[in-house]
């Protein structure tokens, strides 16, 4: 019987690896992670100089960008990534155990559009990924795209710098990797206090 493979906790390596580059995820696992994941951080800056972070939808078009959808009328990242473009994005699986904890990171700039055909686009692609439940209910679709598709609509497009994105796997850094992206682990962890219970 093979002996049970054991994490390793080494201060050194833990303190002084570079995420950025050291433990990096298996291209395919990123891929799945990239494009599947449930909803993205992103991260812009304020007019006053401030970094808010917002959990937000998103889809990856066949073009390999992350696009997201918000307001400019009545939200103020838009207006605010016109201002400044800098923008910063992370995606994180729900792997609750932390050797199966995998997470991708874009630094770049926000390319902020209101072509019509492009929002078009993204919001399909949105009702597909997130009213996943009225597929088939064409009706419902359509109801769905038409709360979307409103007329104070804009698209962020992110654009990545030159060596981004980086991604990590903690289980590489305790050597305990695992193949998997694991998106529901932290079912497991929250369950307890599940209020519907």
């Amino acid at each position: 019987m093979a002996e049970e493979k054991k994490p390793n906790f080494d201060p050194v390596k833990l303190e002084q690896v570079n995420v950025n580059k050291d433990y990096p995820m298996e291209p395919d696992e990123f891929d799945i992670l990239f494009k599947h994941n449930c909803y993205c951080h992103m991260a812009h800056i304020s007019k006053y100089g401030y970094p808010i972070v917002t959990p937000m939808f998103y889809v990856v078009l066949d073009d390999g960008f992350v696009y997201i959808s918000s307001v400019q009328k009545y939200r103020q990242k838009i207006d605010h990534l016109i201002a400044n473009p800098k923008i910063s994005v992370s995606i994180s699986n729900d792997g609750s155990n932390a050797k199966r904890q995998k997470s991708i990171q874009i630094i770049g700039n926000a390319e902020v559009s209101f072509d019509q055909d492009l929002l078009t686009k993204v919001h399909w692609a949105i009702i597909d990924k997130y009213w996943w439940d009225l597929a088939g209910n064409e009706e419902m679709r359509q109801a769905a795209f038409k709360g979307v598709h409103t007329p104070n609509r804009a698209i962020i497009k992110v654009i990545p710098n030159k060596n981004s994105p980086t991604s990590w796997d903690f289980g590489k850094m305790v050597d305990m990797y695992e193949r998997g992206v694991w998106f529901n682990e932290t079912y497991q962890m929250c369950h307890p206090h599940d209020i519907r219970e």
